[in-house]
C-alpha cells in the first residue's frame, strides 16, 4: 500500500510473479502544506488490487500466506470501535512544523536514532493531541497504514520493527516504545501496538476478509514490514554493505549494515526486515514527483514518464549546464528542510525542454551522491556494487546517470514490484516456505543481465554539475521561508 496505489502480487517460490492487481488513489490536501488519505479509500484500493491478483480460482486456491507492506512514518487513530476517527495523516505532511521544533529541543533524535521532521508518527501525534483534542481522548489505537490494512486482513493489531523505528518513538537501543517519551508528552501507552518481527505470524484471514478481497480464510498473515525495508529485501538485500537506491514518487538511498550505526542527524535509522540488522536510510522527498510536476505543470503534452526519459536522452550529460535544486517538496536527507524550495539554474536562450527535464533527472541522483557523503562520514560499510530499484529504474537513461554520478557499477532485478516481492519472501519465511530471509532471496531475486558502467568521459562534466548542486543549497537556504 503505497502513497499513489495499492497493489498485490501473487509470487510462487521462485519469484515468478503469477498475477497481480493494482488501484490508484490521490493525496487530499485539504489546507496549504497537510497531506492526508481517507482510510476507506485505501482499504477500498487494497481490496480492489487483491481481488485483481486472485480472480483465478486455480491461483487463489495455491496461496501459502499473505504478506504485507507499506508507506512509512503515517497515523491512523482508531476509536474503541476500531473506525477509523480521521484520514490517514502521511509522511508527505507538513502541519507539524510546531511540534517538530519542540521535539528538536528535548534530546529526543539521539534516544530513536533519527532526525525529528515533519510527517512522522510522533509529531503528527501530537498534533493532533493539541489540535484535535476530543479525537486524541477518544484514540484507543493508534497505527501505522499498513498494519491497518493488516487488522482488516486478518484482525490482528500490532506493528513491525521496521516500521515502528520510523515513529520517532521507538528507543533504539533498548528495542522498544521509548517510555520517558511516552511519559512527557502524556500518550496513553495503550495507544501503541506490540511490536512483533517481520515474518512471525499474526493471525489468518477471515470469512469477512474473504468476502472483500476473494482471499481464501484461514490464511495465514505476517506482520510485515515498511515499504523501504521490504523493497530492498525484494532486491536481494539482506548483508551488510549492500547499498540500494529506489526512485519512485519519492527517492532513497539505502547502506544495510549488521551493527547500530553512530546516530546522524542528517540519514534515519531503521531495522532492517532481519531483526538483527539495520538500515542507513537518505530518505529524499523529490523523485518521480519532480517528473510528475514537470509532466502536469510544465510540459503537458508527454503521457508518460518514459516518453519524457527519450526526450531527456537529446541532451548530453550535464544537460549543458543546467542544474536543479529539485526540493518542490521541501528536503529531508541530508538538509532535514521543510521549507527547502526548488531551483532552476543557469537557464539561457540557448537551453532547450531536452536541457530542463535531463537536469532534473540528474538532480534526483544528486541527491543521492549528496547521503552518499555523509554514509561516508559516518562510515557505513558500502560495497562498490549499487542495486536501483523502483520507477525510476525502468529507465535507462536514468540507471546510466547513476552510474555515471555516483562512480559506481549499477545493477537490477528482474521483474517488477520489489516492495510485493519483498513482502511476499517473507510471508514465505512465515509459513515455512524458505528456512530464512537469505534463502527466499536466493531463491526468489535473479538480476538482469546487464551491468551499468561508470562512463569516464562523463565523470568531470557531473563533479562540476554537482559542485553547483551543493552550492545552490548552500547559499540560497537562508532564503527558504
Amino acid at each position: 500500500m503505497g502513497t499513489s496505489s495499492a497493489k498485490a502480487v501473487v509470487m510462487d517460490e521462485r519469484g515468478n510473479i503469477i498475477s497481480s492487481g493494482k488501484s490508484a488513489y490521490d493525496i487530499a490536501i485539504p489546507h496549504a502544506g497537510y497531506a492526508e488519505q481517507e482510510c476507506e479509500m485505501l482499504w477500498r484500493a487494497v481490496c480492489e488490487a487483491i481481488r485483481g491478483a486472485v480472480r483465478e480460482t486455480s491461483v487463489k486456491k495455491r496461496i501459502r500466506a499473505v504478506g504485507i507492506t507499506g508507506q512509512m512514518h503515517g497515523i491512523v487513530l482508531l476509536d474503541k470501535e476500531k473506525k477509523p476517527l480521521r484520514p490517514v495523516i502521511i509522511w508527505a505532511d507538513k502541519r507539524s512544523r510546531k511540534q517538530v521544533e519542540m521535539l528538536k529541543n528535548c534530546g529526543l533524535e539521539t534516544r530513536v536514532g533519527n532526525p525529528v521532521s515533519t510527517g512522522i508518527f510522533l509529531p503528527s501525534l501530537l498534533w493532533v493531541k493539541e489540535n484535535e483534542p476530543e479525537l486524541f481522548e477518544k484514540a484507543v489505537c493508534a497505527m501505522l497504514p499498513k498494519d491497518y490494512i493488516r487488522c482488516l486482513l486478518c484482525g490482528a493489531p500490532g506493528t513491525d520493527y521496521s516500521d515502528a523505528t520510523g515513529t520517532l518513538l521507538f528507543h533504539l537501543k533498548e528495542g522498544g516504545w521509548d517510555r520517558e517519551m511516552i511519559e512527557k508528552y502524556h500518550i496513553k501507552e495503550s495507544l501503541l501496538p506490540e511490536c512483533h518481527d517481520s515474518c512471525e505470524i499474526a493471525g489468518e484471514t477471515s470469512t469477512a476478509c474473504e468476502e472483500i478481497t476473494g482471499l481464501p480464510a484461514g490464511l495465514p498473515v505476517v506482520y510485515g514490514g515498511g515499504d523501504t525495508p521490504m523493497q530492498i529485501v525484494g532486491n536481494g538485500i539482506v548483508k551488510s554493505g549492500q547499498l540500494n537506491t529506489n526512485i519512485g514518487t519519492a527517492n532513497q538511498i539505502n547502506c544495510v549494515c549488521d551493527f547500530l550505526p553512530k546516530f546522524d542527524a542528517r540519514v534515519n535509522l531503521f531495522h532492517h526486515i532481519p531483526q538483527n540488522g539495520w538500515i542507513g536510510v537518505g530518505a529524499g522527498l523529490n523523485g518521480g514527483i519532480l517528473m510528475k510536476w514537470l509532466q502536469n505543470n510544465v510540459f503537458t503534452g508527454y503521457q508518460s514518464f518514459s516518453q519524457m526519459s527519450g526526450v531527456a536522452a537529446e541532451s548530453p550529460a550535464g544537460a549543458n549546464g543546467l542544474v536543479w535544486l529539485p526540493f518542490l517538496n521541501g528536503e529531508r536527507s541530508p538538509y532535514m528542510d521543510e521549507n527547502a524550495k526548488a531551483i532552476l539554474f543557469g537557464m539561457s536562450l540557448a537551453h532547450t525542454r531536452e536541457d530542463i527535464i535531463r537536469a532534473a533527472m540528474e538532480s534526483v541522483v544528486f541527491s543521492f551522491r549528496d547521503c552518499m557523503r555523509v554514509f561516508e562520514e559516518i562510515h557505513l560499510p558500502m560495497q562498490e556494487e549499487v542495486i536501483a530499484s523502483g520507477g525510476g529504474s525502468k529507465s535507462t537513461l536514468w540507471l546510466q546517470m547513476q552510474a555515471d554520478i555516483l562512480q559506481r557499477p549499477i545493477r537490477v532485478t528482474k521483474g517488477d514490484e520489489e516492495a510485493c516481492k519483498g513482502a511476499a519472501i517473507a510471508a514465505g519465511v512465515g509459513c515455512g516456505v524458505y528456512a530464512s530471509l537469505e534463502e527466499g532471496c536466493r531463491a526468489a531475486v535473479r538480476f538482469g543481465d546487464r551491468m551499468y558502467e561508470p562512463q569516464v568521459k562523463n565523470k568531470e562534466v557531473y563533479d562540476k554539475a554537482f559542485g553547483i548542486y551543493l552550492e545552490l543549497y548552500q547559499n540560497n537556504k537562508t532564503l527558504f521561508v
